[in-house]
């Protein structure tokens, strides 16, 4: 473990192990860097892995996003990583909100630093253009970012400062229902969305202690909020020169297959791996294929 100072002097986690060559990994919302590790850990020998904790997450769940975009932020501490461990030619990938926050980077940084890339599950922008379904939740889009403007307006009305276990039962339960409609999206399969909602009715004190910690539960919101916003990364994607994959899950809930494949039409030397049985988590929905495809990843280049 190793703990990393940020720009704004807040404070990352950073999971680092192996010895090899320098690649570097970020999770998606709701997740933290140590669930890369049932995937890594094989690779232990050839590669030396950084897993930062993303602000709001895991170990980093107190740094603070200070009202900016948040993947604004996420962009700038990326580059501080990379700097703090003096990293100039990584492997990079990213799944999800970390995958957006890869192409949030090559926006602001550009890719000098990086020799390939990985994106999981996200288009170039998280946010709808008009009828162009491409953002996070495709057509659903305006329907889900709804319930979470009226999360936040109780939220607000209630204080945002208060404890998450001292929210009126009602705004809380809504809260909780409301993060786990999003979460279940995240599955193809019936059994694990039904499993993720009993797990969330039954076991909440268990799961906000030890998975989606509520210390500060508005980060949550904070993040939601960034994603309404939207940052479009489609004029940035030209830049990539390094090889590159793109994984698409294609039973996803979250982005329209046809808005991932887009990013392949503007970074010149992108691949795609479809993962025909997954949802939005390909690394849990087909683990085999995707370690299969992960390692392969990492070889080339």
């Amino acid at each position: 473990m190793a703990t990393v100072t940020m720009r704004d002097g807040e404070q990352l986690n950073v999971i680092c192990i192996g010895k090899g060559k320098p690649v570097v990994l970020l999770h998606g919302f709701g997740s933290r860097a140590s669930h890369w590790l049932p995937n890594i850990l094989p690779l232990i020998g050839r590669y030396r892995f950084y897993l930062p904790d993303l602000r709001g997450f895991g170990g980093s769940h107190h740094a603070r996003l200070h009202g900016e975009h948040a993947f604004t932020v996420y962009a700038r501490d990326l580059e501080d990583v990379l700097n703090h461990f003096e990293l100039d030619s990584v492997a990079l990938g990213g799944i999800s909100t970390g995958a957006y926050t890869c192409l949030m980077y090559n926006k602001e940084f550009g890719f000098d630093r990086v020799n390939k890339y990985l994106n999981i599950e996200h288009s170039a922008n998280s946010k709808n253009d008009g009828d162009r379904h491409h953002g996070l939740f495709g057509p659903d889009q305006e329907k889900l970012f709804a319930d979470f403007r009226d999360l936040m307006a109780l939220a607000e009305a209630h204080g945002m400062d208060i404890p998450y276990w001292a929210l009126p039962p009602e705004v809380r339960i809504q809260f909780r229902d409301v993060t786990m409609r999003v979460v279940r999206r995240a599955f193809n399969s019936r059994l694990a969305r039904r499993i993720a909602t009993v797990a969330a009715t039954n076991a909440e004190p268990f799961l906000t202690r030890y998975l989606m910690q509520v210390d500060r539960w508005q980060v949550y919101l904070e993040l939601m909020c960034s994603f309404m916003q939207g940052n479009d990364a489609t004029d940035a994607l030209h830049r990539i020169k390094v090889p590159t994959t793109v994984m698409i899950g294609k039973q996803s809930r979250y982005f329209t297959e046809s808005a991932q494949r887009e990013l392949v039409t503007h970074i010149p030397h992108a691949d795609v791996v479809v993962f025909e049985k997954s949802g939005h988590i390909p690394i849990i929905e087909e683990p085999i294929k995707f370690q299969r495809e992960f390692a392969r990843f990492l070889r080339g280049g």
